[in-house]
């Protein structure tokens, strides 16, 4: 204000200084225009002019002392305005050094981060991939027991297992998808905050060079030159745009750090929860598959078994066959053996018919021909009826069989089915890199 002051006294002294040259070129003329002077006139035009020029001399010499007291003043003002601007400099240097390192450190262990939940994101795919072999071989194994056939066709603790191995790859199937799409999330928010943190590091970058420029700028150099109205131009797009305040400034850098502390934050408790699904799920199928198997393999032994067991039965029904047809090979000639003796017999018995008059009696040799016809046709009848039993013996034996050999068929199927089918398509499963 005093410096003003100073300045406003400066201008009335020129103002004045200016007059009185217009005042004394106006008395020249005039005087100039008059043909003739007195004495007096010419003494006080003399006396006027050393007046005025003591005067102007005065005035000048006050001038002089008063430009070179603002010259110094000036210089000193301009010489600390200079140095608190360097320190500025300095300063804002060491903060945006601050904030750039702060912010790099955090992009380096968010890209750490993201390199690191994208192999996690790695291992939900082939876990994944690795469900898509057991859920084809589960339910081919399905289709292929549906093949059996009669009493075979049961619902056992095989197709049990096998349904519930279904849901339970189904099961894991949608954890692993669900996980997954949550991965795929959390690496887009991390390359987004990634994003904003390396915006901020190259916005802070180009601002360390610019100040590092200016701060290292000095009165000696030629590059620097005169840029009319920039000030007013940088005040009114500051008031234009909204200007941004030292804090709202460290704001955006803090905000950015902490928003990228809170996804990493994010992804580590996700890498923790994938790496638990991934354990989980695969326990839970290697479990089931095993219960599968263990299942799988009692069931060929007792179905080894009973085909065991059936083969003996009918190797003992077929020697059985076949000492039944020598029985009844035996009774059919033991029937017609009984013929001869019973014609015989009845020849004889015609025969003595035959004879005349008192001839005709009953003697004991009468009476011993009448029992041998019934003692023959007796024992022919026995051995009829017990040719009729064996005939109706040797057919249940053939029905049976004729059952064993079917059931047999189907055992060995149902072994082909499950042992060449289902065990061998079953050993392909391997969850060793699940």
């Amino acid at each position: 204000k005093q410096w003003y002051q100073r300045r406003y006294g400066e201008f009335q002294t020129f103002q004045h200084y200016f007059k009185q040259i217009n005042l004394s070129t106006s008395v020249l003329m005039a005087q100039l225009a008059q043909t003739k002077y007195s004495p007096y006139e010419w003494h006080n035009s003399n006396n006027k002019n050393f007046k005025s020029a003591e005067t102007e001399r005065a005035c000048a010499e006050r001038l002089q002392s008063e430009s070179k007291r603002l010259t110094d003043e000036t210089d000193e003002i301009t010489r600390f305005t200079q140095e608190d601007v360097n320190k500025k400099l300095a300063q804002r240097l060491r903060q945006l050094t601050f904030w750039k390192d702060e912010v790099h450190s955090q992009l380096f262990a968010v890209d750490k981060e993201i390199d690191t939940l994208l192999k996690h994101k790695a291992m939900l795919e082939n876990s994944l991939e690795a469900t898509e072999h057991p859920q084809s071989v589960t339910t081919s194994c399905l289709t292929y027991r549906e093949g059996r056939e009669g009493i075979d066709l049961v619902h056992d603790d095989v197709e049990i297992n096998l349904l519930k191995e279904v849901e339970v790859i189904d099961g894991v199937r949608a954890v692993l998808v669900r996980t997954l799409e949550q991965a795929i999330e959390q690496v887009r928010r991390l390359r987004s905050a990634k994003y904003f943190l390396q915006k901020d590091v190259a916005d802070k970058n180009t601002a360390i060079g610019i100040d590092n420029v200016c701060h290292h700028l000095n009165n000696a150099d030629t590059d620097t030159h005169l840029y009319e109205g920039v000030t007013q131009e940088l005040s009114r797009n500051a008031i234009h745009d909204g200007a941004v305040t030292p804090a709202d400034w460290s704001s955006y850098s803090d905000a950015n750090i902490k928003k990228a502390e809170c996804e990493k934050q994010a992804s580590v408790t996700l890498r923790s929860v994938i790496t638990g699904v991934i354990e989980q799920t695969r326990n839970d199928l290697v479990t089931q598959c095993r219960n599968v198997d263990v299942s799988l393999n009692k069931r060929v032994q007792e179905c080894t078994n009973a085909k065991d067991r059936l083969n003996s039965h009918l190797d003992k029904v077929e020697k059985e066959i076949d000492s039944m047809e020598s029985n009844i090979s035996k009774l059919k000639t033991a029937i017609e053996d009984k013929i001869p003796p019973l014609k015989v017999a009845h020849t004889r018995l015609a025969n003595r018919s035959q004879r005349p008059n008192i001839e005709l009696t009953r003697d004991p040799a009468h009476s011993q021909l009448v029992n041998e016809v019934q003692l023959i046709e007796d024992s022919i009848a026995k051995l009829e009826k017990q040719l009729e039993a064996s005939e109706s013996s040797l057919k249940g034996l053939i029905r049976n069989q004729i059952d064993l050999k079917e059931d047999i068929r189907i055992k060995t199927k149902s072994l082909h089915i499950d042992k060449d089918l289902c065990q061998d398509i079953r050993a392909t499963i391997d969850y060793a890199h699940y």
